[in-house]
């Protein structure tokens, strides 16, 4: 079982990490905080523009933090990322399936590394976390304080309930690594699907969020992702094919960034109905996303954005 002490011990290193941080913890939540950065992190951060809230972990979720990231650092006035919601992978008490998700597949040691990790790269972009529940008084109260434009799920543990999903003006999207206009491999494991299907390629959705899992309407998706390796067979390893898979959460991320931006900066609130990831994303990524598998051996490092889309 998980040790709590693990928790306790992650928050009190990255609060030590850099004066001046703190952790708040409320009655009404059983595990969890929130942890603001110290004034000092990102003093140049504008507070300007669209502001977005990201529910996000593990390889994914911290793939489209760093996106965000880069997108406001590239572009500052037009992007406000406010507050990172995430997993909290080190208590045993958090309620976020974690025998059934992707968490299941790494040891206690993957787990402290990738929540510090994920944690150290939002405080130190001024950005506060939230590790704990979700539908609690105190949640909401931080989330109102956020005021989110729109908000963002990329792997995340916990069902948003109806009064975050109505908050943002603008919408709450989640990107899912399967085909959802097919009923093909919601919830917690889309690999078992492809697996299933002997499927060759892959697709993500990005979708509203709706209190039922992965049920919400599907704004668009991306191109194929080639998900055989050089001898066409699916790998075995559920891990080798999802890191093939986030090669293309930048484009996605990118492009819902744009086109809110663009209905922000003309006053024109409301979901997006419809996205042609497709048609934006350019031949060019096309072509290297459908380039087979050639890991033989689920990667250690964390996939990070291309950058040729801050350049």
């Amino acid at each position: 079982m998980t040790n709590p002490d693990n928790e306790k011990l992650v928050n009190y290193l990255v609060v030590l990490d850099k004066p001046g941080r703190q952790f708040i913890t409320e009655d009404d939540t059983r595990w969890g905080g929130l942890i603001q950065p110290a004034p000092s992190e990102n003093p140049d951060k504008t507070g300007d523009g669209l502001r977005i809230v990201l529910f996000g972990s593990w390889e994914y979720g911290y793939l489209v933090l760093e996106t965000l990231k880069g997108y406001e650092r590239r572009f500052p006035g037009k992007l406000n990322l406010v507050g990172l919601v995430t997993d909290n992978p080190l208590n045993p008490d958090a309620r976020i399936s974690l025998k059934k998700r992707v968490w299941n597949f790494f040891d206690q040691p993957y787990r402290v590394f990738n929540e510090t990790f994920t944690l150290e790269s939002a405080l130190s972009h001024g950005i506060p976390v939230y590790t704990g529940e979700v539908k609690v008084e105190s949640f909401y109260r931080i989330m109102e304080q956020w005021n989110p434009d729109a908000i963002f799920v990329c792997v995340f543990g916990q069902i948003i309930s109806l009064r975050i999903i109505n908050l943002p003006p603008y919408g709450i999207y989640n990107f899912h690594p399967s085909d959802l206009t097919k009923n093909q491999g919601a919830g917690p494991a889309p690999y078992e699907d492809l697996a299933a299907r002997n499927a060759e390629t892959n697709i993500w959705s990005v979708h509203h969020v709706s209190e039922e899992v992965d049920c919400g309407h599907v704004v668009g998706q991306s191109p194929p992702v080639n998900v055989r390796n050089t001898k066409g067979i699916l790998p075995g390893d559920p891990l080798i094919v999802y890191h093939k898979l986030a090669e293309v959460l930048t484009p996605l991320t990118f492009f819902l960034i744009e086109e809110l931006s663009r209905r922000f900066e003309m006053n024109k609130p409301g979901p997006i109905d419809h996205l042609d990831f497709s048609n934006l994303i350019s031949n060019e990524v096309k072509q290297r996303l459908m380039q087979p598998v050639v890991n033989d051996a689920p990667s250690e490092m964390l996939t990070l954005p291309d950058k040729s889309f801050f350049t």
